[in-house]
């Protein structure tokens, strides 16, 4: 994604928490992009007009006007009605940074998943994402040994309308979530930073856990919990201090995790076999083109950015290929297939010929999606693919790789062509 702007509407304190959080406000650069999220102050005398505030922005703005967030008083209530989230403002620089980019995260490929499946009705598909956000109460496993903190912490979880399971030790939670379905995980622990630091990092290494977030309840002799977060943790507090905060940023977060996986979901139904490439899995050139004149549109009606990138089979590796058409089309379908596993949820990977594929990037830049793209045929180009041949060895691939950005009111289409035509002329073409 585009690095985004935050529009922050209140204090120096608010200010100030969005600057150390790595983010950039509104107006401290040169760029004029959307305003991807708005704070608005809603402390003291200030909280009877936040509502009315959000209104106004929010209508002037229109489509521009990205997701909206109180900046409240810590521990005070606040009615979030018509806001996307609050933050107390003793919320910690670091999570209120990965919680913002985590909400833009999820708005885009939310607003993604709608138009993918607008675009697919034009193919005979679907025209809404299936299935809704699980609305069940919250499982979140505790793993700590027993400890009047940790029953103090699993209390207050089950208070806000939390189901506890818990865990004593690392090898029984890792066999709890492999086993069942959970939320998040609350990490109770004394002194021992070294099983906190192991745990956390093991469960980002871990493909199916990697989007569970993780609270780190620390001991006040625990020295510096910073440290966690590096490896892997997405909250660490020491307990006792503010615990229902805690526990309420781990309940938020896991609410992100619900919201992720279901449009994960959405975005693995959206499929019909007029918008596939049959050979690759991949969305066809028809359908790319389709849904990016409706991405470009969206684009320009709310001030992000969008990129293509182009990968295409180099005149080296074409080369070195055996010259059968039924062995190009096997090795370049295995390409392709692995190219769709490699992008993210709310890219659209498209197959435009025998030996050429397109990425449309929403809200990225086109730096951001050649680096993407670089990185994708790398993986590809490290892979041996099955020619199907008896006896012949696996090949390797080379790939030529070329990126572009929307230009102010560019085409969806025009800009496929663009970066297409920015790669080097295409190398060979065999008979069917």
């Amino acid at each position: 994604m585009a690095r985004p702007q935050i529009l922050v509407l209140g204090g120096n304190d608010a200010i100030d928490a969005v600057a150390a959080a790595g983010l950039t406000l509104a107006g401290d650069d040169a760029v004029c992009r959307q305003t991807a999220a708005t704070l608005i102050d809603a402390r003291g005398a200030a909280a009877g007009r936040a509502h009315g505030l959000m209104r106004s922005v929010r209508a002037a703005l229109g489509p521009r006007a990205g997701l909206f967030f109180a900046w409240t008083e810590p521990g005070e209530p606040f009615d979030a009605e018509g806001f996307d989230g609050f933050f107390p403002a003793d919320t910690p620089p670091a999570f209120l940074g990965a919680r913002l980019e985590s909400a833009l995260r999820i708005a885009v490929m939310a607003d993604e998943a709608r138009m993918r499946f607008e675009t697919l009705a034009r193919f005979g598909g679907a025209a809404r994402p299936p299935g809704q956000v699980s609305s069940g109460p919250m499982r979140v496993l505790v793993f700590a040994e027993p400890s009047p903190a940790a029953l103090a912490i699993s209390a207050q979880l089950e208070s806000s309308g939390a189901q506890c399971v818990a865990a004593f030790s690392s090898f029984t939670a890792f066999d709890y979530l492999h086993e069942g379905s959970f939320d998040a995980v609350a990490l109770v622990t004394g002194t021992d930073a070294g099983t906190a630091g192991s745990f956390c990092a093991a469960l980002r290494r871990n493909s199916r856990l990697f989007h569970v977030p993780c609270t780190v309840f620390a001991g006040p002799d625990f020295g510096e919990t910073e440290g966690l977060l590096g490896r892997g943790a997405s909250d660490a507090v020491v307990s006792g201090v503010d615990d229902a905060a805690a526990c309420l940023r781990l309940l938020a977060l896991a609410d992100e995790k619900r919201r992720r996986e279901a449009l994960s979901l959405a975005f693995a139904a959206a499929r019909t076999a007029s918008a596939l490439d049959p050979g690759t899995g991949l969305y066809n050139a028809a359908f790319l083109d389709a849904h990016a004149a409706r991405l470009a549109t969206r684009a320009h009606e709310t001030d992000r950015p969008m990129a293509v990138a182009a990968v295409r089979l180099s005149r080296e590796a074409a080369d070195r290929l055996p010259a059968t058409s039924w062995m190009l089309d096997r090795v370049m379908g295995q390409a392709g297939s692995m190219l769709g596993r490699l992008v993210r949820a709310e890219d659209v990977a498209a197959a435009l010929d025998r030996t050429t594929f397109a990425v449309a990037f929403p809200a990225s830049e086109e730096e951001a999606a050649g680096v993407a793209a670089r990185r994708i045929a790398a993986v590809l180009e490290c892979t041996a693919f099955d020619t199907g041949e008896d006896g012949a060895a696996p090949v390797q691939l080379t790939l030529d790789v070329a990126a572009a950005q929307l230009g102010a009111g560019e085409s969806g289409p025009s800009l496929v062509r663009r970066a297409i035509a920015r790669l080097p002329v295409q190398a060979w073409r065999a008979q069917r």
